[in-house]
């Protein structure tokens, strides 16, 4: 019979790809896990792993137990952090996936804020488009997302609360071309490569019939997929400073780079879609004490409020 067990040492040993490697982050001994894989495989009256190559490889049977042994993990986790939670005890990591604004505004600071009320709990962020952020927190690999609400429509095994709304603006280099214009169209955006991430699924009209040109594709599964595709702000500001692109951004991140001249304001009309963030779970999962502080600490930020001081408290 198929264990937990027997998953994890098969999951483990194709993430190393090498029996002694795998032995070690098993915290078992490499006769023990030949022997354990053995026995599997006699169970099972197949062969698991080719090892001819010099390297462990998965068989089919081995990428099928894979492919059905993975979401079998991270259910017994999550069940036994419901446990745990349900006793009363702390969690010992928190992993927040945030998308390309909100990982410069306001995440950092708020995991900061919670690292030093919550001395214990091991924190991670990670970065991503907003899309892939709500899929994290999908498939469990992240708890909380801090994306544009946009990406969680349709989606009812998330719970979802609105952060803020942001205005959003155009930016180039000094001395663009487009700056002779004292306002810009949406046409006027399809003769100069745009560099950012994936917009997320907001429609142009405009840009629809346009269909791909200098400033974007646009793939047949929809959307809009930009020139020069990057996914940090500081990415998008290096692209800009150096080249005709255009790029856009919530108009807190900008302001600094327009006071020093460094970036440019671009005027359009009508003016970008303003953005809408929130904090995005899975809605059935029981949030931990510092998810709860997490909330409390970015809300507060986001509102530029004073962080409540009781956070380790509730």
């Amino acid at each position: 019979m198929i264990t937990l067990r027997h998953i994890e040492i098969v999951r483990t040993l194709d993430q190393h790809r090498h029996f002694g490697r795998a032995a070690e982050a098993l915290g078992i001994t490499q006769s023990a896990l030949t022997r354990a894989l053995q026995g599997l495989e006699t169970d099972l009256e197949v062969r698991l792993f080719d090892r001819g190559t010099g390297f462990p490889e998965p068989t089919m049977f081995g990428r099928i137990l894979l492919e059905w042994g993975e979401p079998v993990i991270r259910s017994m986790d999550t069940l036994s952090r419901e446990i745990r939670l349900a006793k009363g005890l702390e969690v010992g990591e928190i992993t927040v996936v945030a998308g390309t604004f909100p990982s410069e505004l306001w995440v950092p600071q708020s995991l900061g804020r919670l690292a030093t009320a919550f001395p214990n709990v091991r924190c991670r962020l990670r970065s991503s488009e907003s899309h892939r952020a709500v899929k994290e927190v999908l498939n469990g690999s992240a708890d909380i997302a801090v994306g544009d609400l946009v990406e969680v429509r349709g989606l009812d095994d998330l719970a979802f609360e609105k952060l803020i709304t942001v205005k959003v603006a155009l930016f180039c280099r000094p001395g663009h071309p487009l700056l002779r214009h004292k306002v810009i169209k949406e046409m006027d955006l399809a003769d100069f490569p745009l560099a950012g991430p994936r917009p997320s699924h907001y429609s142009s009209e405009v840009m629809d019939r346009v269909g791909d040109n200098r400033a974007l594709t646009t793939p047949k599964s929809g959307g809009f997929v930009p020139r020069i595709w990057v996914e940090s702000f500081a990415a998008m500001r290096h692209v800009v400073m150096v080249s005709d692109a255009i790029s856009w951004a919530p108009i807190p991140l900008l302001e600094p780079y327009w006071r020093r001249r460094e970036l440019a304001h671009l005027v359009m009309k009508p003016a970008p879609i303003d953005i809408e963030f929130g904090l995005i779970t899975l809605r059935h999962r029981t949030s931990s004490p510092a998810m709860t502080a997490f909330f409390k600490i970015i809300r507060a930020i986001a509102a530029n409020r004073p962080v409540p001081r009781n956070l380790a408290g509730n």
